[in-house]
């Protein structure tokens, strides 16, 4: 299994299992990026421990505050407005260089919600 495999794995199991979604926050304002392709992407992490270590590691989020989400919150506030925006969905971000694979919002939401069956 590749990293991205275990990262991606990792995220469908401890959001099912935990039931919380997690992203960050910097001046009250949520944090989003482009990826390479020039796609909009919103982080999100599957633990809590998860984004804090990266808002430890990565300089850019520098007095970044984590937010926590319970899954049918995300569901019902979340994903209508980043499927709208046409966002894709970080997962589970690791390393200084905030390594990972984004993917669209009803492939996550479709995983996580198969596991729960």
């Amino acid at each position: 299994m590749s990293l991205s495999e275990t990262r991606w794995k990792k995220f469908v199991d401890e959001a099912q299992k935990d039931g919380f979604v997690w992203t960050l926050q910097i001046n009250g304002e949520y944090v989003t990026s482009k990826n390479r392709n020039g796609t909009n992407c919103f982080p999100w992490w599957s633990s809590r421990d998860r984004v804090l270590k990266q808002i430890k590691q990565v300089p850019a989020y520098k007095g970044a505050i984590q937010a926590g989400f319970e899954w049918e919150v995300f569901v019902k506030e979340w994903v209508p407005s980043l499927k709208q925006a046409k966002c894709l969905l970080g997962i589970n971000y690791d390393k200084p260089e905030n390594i990972g694979f984004d993917l669209p919002v009803q492939e996550v939401v479709g995983a996580v919600e198969q596991e729960k069956i």
